[in-house]
């Protein structure tokens, strides 16, 4: 037997990870999670799609693409027939993907093998086939203990009732353990599926192993602008953030916002055009964000603000904070399990005139804005750790079949 990982009860794990999709936040948060695991000793496999965004150089750790997914930040263009065609394509796609997966996992039999998002009904079908058809104990990761719907503006954004919810109550339930990020999460997902073996909090880590921040600008030092990061989606509610800043830039006309990120089918772009047009001051920046351009564009703004309609943590908030950038954001979800209000940031009702109070707090208090970013760097640093984080999912793993709490 090998000696135990440091910070670790038991023998190193042969961990088998899965994401899909390439590139973007999930596979982000994957590859981390992924590396600080096999920092702390453990044998990891990330499985993926095709040029994966980020590759692996610790020992212990390897990224092997073999999934014929695709990136999910590339440009969509066409009609609706052209949509339905491509999402069709990509079902077939997916469904390989799975059944690669079933094989692998039968052939490697690791000790542990584990999921993110399960975004569709076929991954919830998906994960039920690995469970009945391997012998290796499965772990999801449910960053949105009720998937978001993306792709349609008339749908409810959460996923909560139906056959796609009953399945995911199954896939589930054929867990030995499922993950979640905070405790507003694990509250959500206990109230939707009260019936499951064993829940956990993993918490999210910062992006320090892959953003090196360097001497970053104070927020003080940036002009009087916010930004907001990441793909535009409904749930992100844009059209709430704007109507905000047009009442910043009544009082604080030399107020900036930039809108940064993917766009969703579930937005309508025009619109948010039109409406960016007439209030003035906006800068939108539809696409993806190359992550060698983040630190010039965070450092850029004196805070990022998110006007959620719901969230369950937000990876950009623990990306802003390790650029050291204060936050405005709507309490809402799971907000305040990682944005402390009056610390490292301002929490607004989600009503125009309460977020454009909070935006202004910041954008004409510099002082007040660079305290605030000081002290979500630091939250970033002493609390989101990776190696927190893997030593979290590591006793989990370890003490999956236990009882919950």
């Amino acid at each position: 037997m090998t000696d135990a990982p440091p910070g670790t009860a038991g023998p190193p794990l042969d961990i088998t990870i899965v994401e899909f999709l390439p590139s973007g936040g999930m596979f982000q948060f994957a590859f981390q999670l992924a590396d600080a695991l096999a920092r702390a000793g453990h044998r990891v496999r990330l499985l993926t799609g095709p040029n994966p965004e980020l590759t692996a150089s610790t020992p212990g750790l390897s990224v092997i693409s073999m999934l014929p997914t695709w990136h999910p930040n590339a440009p969509q263009l066409g009609g609706k027939l052209r949509r339905k065609a491509r999402r069709a394509w990509r079902a077939l796609l997916l469904t390989e993907a799975w059944r690669r997966v079933v094989a692998e996992v039968r052939r490697s039999r690791p000790d542990i093998v584990q999921f993110g998002e399960l975004r569709f009904p076929l991954d919830a079908g998906g994960l039920l086939a690995v469970s009945r058809l391997t012998r290796s104990p499965v772990v999801d990761i449910a960053h949105n203990p009720l998937p978001y719907d993306v792709n349609d503006p008339t749908r409810p954004i959460e996923k909560a009732a139906g056959y796609a919810h009953r399945l995911l109550g199954r896939a589930y339930a054929a867990c030995a353990l499922v993950l979640v990020l905070g405790d507003g999460p694990r509250s959500l997902l206990l109230k939707a599926f009260p019936h499951l073996r064993a829940v956990a909090v993993c918490g999210h880590g910062d992006y320090s192993g892959l953003l090196d921040p360097g001497p970053l600008p104070a927020p003080s030092a940036a002009p009087p602008s916010a930004l907001l990061f990441g793909a535009w989606t409904r749930y992100k509610n844009i059209p709430l953030l704007l109507e905000s800043f047009a009442l910043v830039r009544r009082k604080l006309p030399a107020a900036r916002l930039t809108l940064a990120g993917p766009v969703m089918p579930d937005v309508d772009l025009g619109e948010v055009e039109a409406r960016a047009s007439a209030i003035g001051g906006v800068d939108l920046r539809p696409g993806y964000v190359d992550m060698a351009d983040l630190p010039a564009l965070f450092g850029a703004h004196r805070l990022v603000a998110f006007t959620y309609a719901t969230v369950n943590i937000s990876g950009s908030v623990h990306m802003a904070y390790t650029f050291g950038r204060p936050v405005v954001a709507t309490r809402v979800g799971a907000m305040a399990d990682v944005v402390r209000h009056g610390e490292t940031g301002v929490l607004a009702e989600s009503a125009p005139e309460d977020i454009a109070h909070a935006l202004l707090e910041l954008l004409e208090d510099p002082a007040k804005a660079d305290r605030m970013g000081a002290a979500a760097a630091d939250y970033s640093r002493a609390a989101s750790s990776w190696d927190q984080v893997a030593g979290r999912v590591s006793a989990a793993y370890r003490d999956f079949a236990a009882p919950r709490a």
